[in-house]
């Protein structure tokens, strides 16, 4: 399984390689997840009702992780020890990295907040392009 971060997915969108390449080998592989936080980043950003009628169907293809039942308790967790280590990502961004943790899944991103979190020795399994 593999989360698609927004990031990857703006990429996706706008056609640019090589995230555009991977989102698209996910989505064909049946592979290509998603998450609470990544649905309500993606919705929040769409322009208007043509683009949210085209995005909403795509991402009805893909798998949707179920929310970790520790999960803000687990998010707030996992920010208190990133902080101490020097790394202060966004609120989503922990809790996007809590899924992937949870379920054990692969994050596809372009946000350089992951690289940074699993640089501190959080054990996310990135596919960065």
């Amino acid at each position: 399984m593999i989360l698609v971060d927004t990031s990857a997915w703006i990429d996706f969108f706008r056609g640019r390689d090589p995230a555009a390449s991977l989102v698209d080998d996910a989505l064909l592989h049946n592979e290509a997840a998603l998450c609470g936080p990544i649905a309500t980043e993606l919705r929040r950003g769409l322009r208007d009702g043509r683009e949210r009628k085209n995005v909403l169907e795509l991402l009805t293809g893909c798998h949707f992780l179920p929310q970790p039942p520790e999960l803000w308790v687990e998010a707030g967790e996992l920010g208190f020890v990133l902080r101490r280590r020097g790394v202060t990502p966004k609120t989503l961004d922990l809790l996007i990295a809590v899924h992937a943790l949870s379920h054990s899944a692969e994050l596809l991103t372009t946000d350089k907040d992951f690289a940074a979190m699993r640089k501190a020795g959080v054990h996310l399994v990135l596919t960065a392009p």
